[in-house]
């Protein structure tokens, strides 16, 4: 399944250029992935006070297709696209309102020890979140 959310380009999105900054569509990306979690039941706060395994990036990136302007209405996808055994990876689909393709990002999290740092298997409550992406 893939979620999608709409917002618009901002002043702080772009550069001098008057286009997106690169690392802004980063920042879109993760803020897709957030707006899912809180609407799945687990906000990244509750989430991150939890004693349960850290999620951080491990992997990222883009790929630019049109630039995207300030005052642009923009739609993100976010979808599942591999599920490891301690690991995603998200795909990411930015759209004009015509569907027109503007850019595409990939991000990997992995499970991760907070205590150790190490890699540990996906929990049953990521599993369960999950689940949403997956049907």
């Amino acid at each position: 399944m893939m979620v999608e959310r709409s917002f618009q380009v901002r002043l702080s999105h772009t550069d001098a250029a008057g286009v997106i900054f690169f690392p802004r569509l980063l920042e879109m990306a993760h803020e897709s992935w957030e707006d899912f979690l809180a609407e799945a039941g687990m906000p990244l706060g509750k989430a991150m006070a939890q004693d349960g395994p850290m999620w951080p990036i491990v992997h990222c990136e883009a790929d630019y297709r049109h630039p995207m302007r300030l005052g642009d209405p923009v739609r993100a996808q976010l979808w599942l696209e591999r599920e490891g055994r301690s690991s995603i990876t998200l795909g990411h689909r930015f759209l004009s309102p015509s569907g027109e393709l503007l850019a595409e990002a990939r991000t990997v999290h992995a499970a991760m020890d907070r205590q150790r740092g190490e890699s540990v298997p996906l929990t049953e409550g990521m599993l369960r979140l999950l689940a949403v992406l997956r049907s």
